[in-house]
């Protein structure tokens, strides 16, 4: 790897006395990684994926990466036509899209619902009504209750895919305490609830999650896309793969290719990436919902990376190194420093620091502050920004190899890499240094979850109507 100091380390200069400049680059240093840490994670989620998509259980079982078969077959290609709607449950919060497509261009009107908390504790069938009656109602204010249609389904949920429109729920989670549905198909659930009420005439075509669609909603901006990647909250990746590599496929499958959902957030479950964790990554998985999961996601995720800088600022403070060592309320309390702050805080230069000034007052600290904590804070900052960047970009360039295309294009959504003023340029700097051989490009993808479940649809009405063809 070529020396490049604008990737490796935050560019903040520290002008602070011996002692307290050694302080603070023995905490905040060990969080970036080192070359060799860089070419250990590509090495280990290499060997990973290869295991994830074996035959052999127990070489499966090796894995932290489950590697789920999405049954997407083909990306969207320019020739699709028709309406198609998306339903987008990601959460309380969800929505009903009609996607009119016409040789492959879309335009979309959508409307928004929300599932009453009452119905978040009850039977799951209630949830699925009221998922069926949203669907009602936005046909019958559009006036399309006449129109068939196939829907796309997004269900934000963990699942275990077994074909295109058949997806097995494996646990509620968020808001979700459903004392049923765990073990079934969430779109009988879902046909089935529209069957009940008889007046709607939907075709229930593909199930996906958000990675897949936002994959999706970068084929229909640039053809060249290969990859799609979540890095908002959480943190995944999907990709196209040759079916030929996907070994623990049993059957018969038209088609080169299926896109992969990797589900790298749980990357390093296993212990394979404790080589990276610092004493703050363990605080904070100690202390999350889920304790020993979602090892990678919550090394950089929008989540996470807030509580992983306001340990660091408290450990400093605890050290006497920042804010004279006086340890607010807020400091001690998780979520108080955000993404949103630690993105905010990258805006600011030598000349406008107004954004880390802001901060320091979220966190009640204000009037202990310094210049000293504002450039500190600047440069832990910037060095959770450069670990996102390198992680990320790892793992991206180990897809881009894997690919073996000279042109890549990776779709990302997701609030962390949208609002972040840095990170689209540091994870193109480090993807040009680790696969110099492949043209790679980062492009926005927004709204995977709703137009990239409607274009899913499209995709796989298209073949069916191919197939039945011949």
């Amino acid at each position: 790897m070529k020396n490049n100091s604008a990737v490796r380390r935050p560019l903040v200069k520290l002008s602070l006395d011996e002692d307290k400049l050694r302080k603070v680059q023995e905490v905040i240093d060990p969080l970036m990684l080192t070359d060799d840490q860089i070419k250990r994670v590509m090495e280990t989620l290499s060997r990973e994926m290869k295991l994830g998509l074996s035959r052999d259980e127990s070489m499966r079982r090796q894995t932290s990466l489950q590697m789920e078969n999405t049954y997407v077959r083909e990306l969207l290609n320019g020739t699709e036509n028709g309406d198609f709607l998306a339903l987008d449950l990601g959460g309380t919060n969800f929505r009903v899209l009609l996607c009119e497509m016409q040789n492959g261009v879309c335009k979309s009107l959508s409307r928004n619902y929300n599932v009453p908390v009452s119905k978040l504790h009850g039977p799951a069938v209630h949830v699925f009504d009221h998922l069926a009656a949203s669907i009602h109602n936005f046909l019958s204010e559009e006036k399309k209750l006449h129109c068939r249609f196939p829907l796309g389904f997004t269900f934000s949920f963990p699942m275990i895919q077994e074909g295109l429109k058949k997806g097995i729920l494996v646990t509620w989670t968020k808001s979700f305490a459903c004392p049923d549905g765990k073990g079934e198909d969430a779109v009988q659930l879902l046909e089935e609830a529209i069957a009940r009420r008889g007046d709607i005439h939907v075709d229930v075509v593909a199930v996906l999650n958000d990675t897949t669609g936002t994959l999706m909603a970068g084929s229909y901006l640039d053809k060249k896309c290969g990859i799609g990647l979540i890095m908002g909250t959480g943190c995944n990746a999907a990709y196209v793969e040759d079916v030929l590599n996907v070994d623990k496929w049993i059957g018969s499958h038209r088609g080169s290719d299926v896109v992969i959902d990797i589900e790298w957030g749980a990357f390093g479950d296993n212990g394979s990436l404790d080589f990276v964790k610092t004493e703050f990554d363990q605080v904070v998985d100690k202390n999350s919902n889920h304790v020993g999961s979602f090892t990678f996601e919550k090394l950089l995720a929008g989540h996470y990376i807030g509580d992983i800088a306001r340990l660091v600022i408290l450990r400093l403070v605890e050290d006497g190194v920042m804010f004279n060592g006086k340890i607010s309320n807020e400091l001690k309390t998780w979520k108080s420093f955000t993404a949103e702050h630690l993105s905010d805080v990258e805006r600011d230069s030598d000349n406008d620091q107004a954004n880390s000034w802001q901060a320091v007052r979220d966190l009640g600290l204000e009037s202990e502050a310094s210049k000293d904590d504002i450039l500190i804070l600047r440069y832990l900052c910037s060095a959770l920004s450069i670990r996102a960047a390198q992680l990320v970009s790892s793992c991206c360039s180990v897809l881009l190899k894997h690919m073996k295309r000279s042109e890549n294009v990776i779709a990302i959504d997701g609030s962390l890499y949208k609002y972040h003023p840095k990170l689209h340029d540091m994870i193109t700097a480090w993807l040009k240094e680790l696969v110099p051989s492949v043209e790679s490009r980062l492009i926005l993808a927004e709204d995977g979850s709703g137009r990239g479940a409607a274009f899913v649809a499209a995709v796989a009405v298209r073949l069916s109507n191919a197939a039945g063809d011949k």
